[in-house]
């Protein structure tokens, strides 16, 4: 099937960033891995690879713009990121750009109202875009394939990655593509390939993702001691409104509320606060009483370090997601009463660090869309 060719700027969303795109243009690539002539370019060399692809037009239409999208956006942070090697004239390294460009596709797709469901598979293409080129390389591949599984479709990371690599030219492609196309065996021996991984529990997800050395096909019995409900969003995404119609039977550690109770302002040092509520959280823990944990919880880390807080407690870790594009947080919040007003630069800046949360921290992810 012949595609005509498209060029980037036939997208209203390239247009609308144009400044964005252009950057790319002024930005050079790799002389080894990368000899296209700078990052637009390869973007745009990209997306045709892809369109033209029979695995791509197989796909359904809403699966077929995911997957644009992702073209689109996949090196959007490669100018940020760029760095020369010294002493090495044309070398050129992108450390990290793409989950930083993962990080500001959401944003961007935030901003345009789209939904949670596309924003999330665009961003978690995005991400791990280049993972079928090396991750078999790396320490434990089946539990990275697997944790992929779960966080991303494997069959469309595949399909990028082929295209990826067709709207490159390089002095490596069979190398590139001999690794390729073992990671899509890989997935298909392993029942990952366009598939989600299947646990015999999520305690058992739980397990193998938490506790070194686990394996991923074990049947444990479930041992909880009590449920922790973690909640997650930025503020005026709905989380205490949500409470006032869930979960009203548990006490919660209300970060906000300790702040009241303390008379300590949001603009203060928060340290008393922390203290507080780990503690209290701990009590919980160890009467085995089951609460909610009322908070941002933006990111990894926080969570993280949380729930490795408590889960000496054995605790069944509940996240709950609620998430409003930032326009309508905005509106929100500006409709608050002037006590509970948060300003627009504190939501912001919290909106540019938010990292979804994912399957793999928790025993139970619920994530709704307000």
């Amino acid at each position: 099937m012949n595609v005509l060719q498209k060029e980037l700027a036939e997208f209203a969303i390239v247009r609308k960033y144009q400044s964005r795109f252009d950057w790319m243009k002024n930005t050079p690539q790799d002389s080894v891995h990368h000899q296209e002539g700078n990052v637009y370019m390869h973007t745009e060399m990209v997306l045709n690879a892809l369109l033209g692809l029979p695995e791509f037009q197989e796909l359904s239409e809403y699966e077929q713009r995911i997957l644009t999208y992702t073209a689109i956006f996949h090196d959007i942070c490669k100018p940020d990121t760029m760095q020369t090697w010294p002493g090495e004239a044309g070398r050129i390294s992108h450390p990290r750009h793409a989950l930083r460009g993962a990080t500001l596709t959401r944003q961007i797709l935030d901003k345009e109202n789209e939904s949670l469901d596309f924003i999330s598979k665009v961003y978690s293409l995005v991400r791990f875009h280049g993972y079928p080129f090396w991750v078999l390389n790396r320490e434990n591949p089946l539990k990275d394939a697997i944790r992929l599984s779960l966080l991303t479709n494997t069959k469309w990371l595949y399909i990028f990655a082929k295209a990826d690599l067709l709207g490159r030219i390089c002095n490596t492609h069979d190398e590139m593509l001999y690794n390729l196309e073992l990671f899509r065996e890989f997935c298909i021996e392993h029942n990952i390939y366009g598939e989600t991984k299947q646990f015999a529990s999520e305690y058992d997800r739980f397990h193998y993702f938490n506790v070194d050395g686990a394996y991923p096909d074990t049947q444990l019995y479930p041992d909880y001691a009590l449920n922790i409900y973690l909640m997650c969003g930025l503020p005026a995404a709905g989380k205490d409104t949500y409470l006032r119609k869930h979960l009203t039977d548990l006490p919660q550690v209300h970060l906000d509320g300790i702040r009241e109770e303390f008379d300590i302002d949001p603009t203060d040092n928060q340290g008393q606060v922390i203290q507080i509520s780990r503690e209290r959280s701990k009590e919980f823990c160890r009467k085995r009483q089951s609460f909610v944990w009322n908070a941002t919880n933006i990111n990894v880390q926080i969570r993280s370090t949380l729930i490795g807080m408590w889960l000496p407690y054995k605790p069944k870790i509940h996240i709950i997601h609620l998430h409003k594009n930032i326009g309508q947080i905005l509106s929100d919040n500006a409709k608050r009463e002037d006590e509970a007003r948060v300003p627009d630069s504190k939501i912001l800046n919290m909106f540019e660090r938010f990292e979804f949360p994912d399957i793999t921290e928790c025993h139970e992810l619920k994530v709704i869309s307000c």
